[in-house]
C-alpha cells in the first residue's frame, strides 16, 4: 500500500481551485492558505507577509510564492490602483486526500486478515 500511496501523490493531478482577489491601496488583505497553496500577483507589484516568518516578500507581475504548509498571510501594495492577487490550491485538501488513503489502507488490511483467517 505505501507504493500506491508514493504513487497517487507523484503521479496523479488533484483538482485545482483558484481564488482571485483584488487588494485595494492602503488595504491590507488576510488569507488562510492550505499546505502547498500558491499566492500569484497578477497587475502590480504586492508586499506579503507570512504569519511566524522573520521575512516579508515583494513579489512582482507574475510572481508566485509556493507555501509548504498551512499558514495565514496578509498582503498589501504601494501601487496607487487596486491588485489583482490570486490563489491556487488542491481543491480536495492533502488532509482529505490522506484520510482516504487511509480509509482504503484499512479496508485492504481488513481483507487480508480476513483471507488469513480463512486459510
Amino acid at each position: 500500500m505505501q507504493h500506491l500511496a508514493q504513487h497517487i501523490r507523484a503521479n496523479v493531478r488533484l483538482p485545482k481551485i483558484t481564488y482571485h482577489f483584488a487588494v485595494e491601496p492602503g488595504e491590507v488583505f488576510y488569507w488562510d492558505c492550505t499546505p502547498g497553496a500558491e499566492v500569484r500577483t497578477l497587475s502590480e507589484r504586492v508586499w506579503l507577509t507570512r504569519a511566524n516568518c522573520d521575512y516579508d516578500y515583494w513579489l512582482e507581475p507574475g510572481g508566485v510564492l509556493r507555501l509548504p504548509k498551512r499558514e495565514r498571510i496578509s498582503i498589501s501594495t504601494d501601487a496607487d490602483r487596486a491588485v489583482e492577487i490570486s490563489v491556487t490550491s488542491d481543491y480536495f485538501g492533502a488532509q482529505a486526500a490522506r484520510g482516504w488513503l487511509d480509509r482504503l489502507r484499512s479496508v485492504f488490511r481488513s481483507r487480508q486478515g480476513s483471507l488469513l483467517r480463512h486459510m
